[in-house]
């Protein structure tokens, strides 16, 4: 049974080695992985709000919309600042509030399979005003 499952394991990785089978083992094992992947790409924004909020509390201030490509992929360099479909992940910014967001499988902004994280800004939470 253990070499059974080794040679599955050397199989998916031969497979994912060649770009050709890749696209074929991602299109047909989609249903098994999608649930894997939006779980992580919801753990990797919930890793990467805690950082805007740390900064926050730490600067006194949050990323600029301008400021987001280079804060993210400084903090969370080379594929932590992508989703696990290889998307950037976006900022929003908002006076009371901020939110990562991950496009999902898709790729595409503001679908039903987005993977979204929103906080209230910690300022806002403390009663403070603006800092």
């Amino acid at each position: 049974m253990g070499r059974l499952i080794l040679l599955i394991i050397l199989g998916l990785c031969a497979g994912f080695y060649f770009p050709d089978s890749r696209a074929l083992l991602m299109e047909k094992g989609a249903p098994v992985l999608r649930p894997f992947l939006e779980w992580n790409a919801q753990r990797e924004i919930e890793e990467i709000a805690g950082g805007v909020q740390q900064q926050e509390n730490t600067e006194l201030r949050m990323p600029s919309k301008g400021e987001w490509l280079k804060w993210v992929e400084t903090h969370y360099a080379g594929e932590g600042s992508k989703d696990p479909w290889g998307s950037l992940y976006q900022y929003d910014l908002w006076p009371d509030s901020f939110a990562i967001t991950s496009n999902g499988p898709d790729r595409v902004r503001k679908t039903a399979d987005d993977v979204r994280d929103v906080r209230i800004r910690q300022w806002q939470a403390k009663g403070q005003g603006k800092p």
